[in-house]
């Protein structure tokens, strides 16, 4: 999958749990997850050539990882718009 974050720069996003996460970009093994406020990595988020991921970790929740994987996909606003429907 071809990574949307910008010239494959860090990007960082808040998710719906006010955790600030910073994506590092993928360097062949997933996308690298920081806490910035808990100054720790929080795990990573692996794609696979169809554009489906997984997350490898236990910080985030299940709404987490979707926000996080849409913001790398670009998909943050179909996401957003299938967690409202959902909820």
């Amino acid at each position: 999958m071809k990574s949307k974050l910008i010239e494959e720069k860090p990007e960082t996003a808040k998710t719906s749990a006010n955790r600030w996460v910073r994506i590092f970009p993928d360097q062949g093994d997933g996308y690298p997850l920081y806490d910035a406020l808990q100054e720790c990595n929080i795990g990573r988020i692996l794609f696979d050539a169809d554009g489906n991921w997984i997350y490898d970790g236990t910080a985030l929740n299940i709404e987490e990882q979707e926000e996080i994987a849409g913001a790398i996909s670009g998909n943050q606003k179909e996401m957003d718009d299938l967690i409202k429907s959902i909820l």
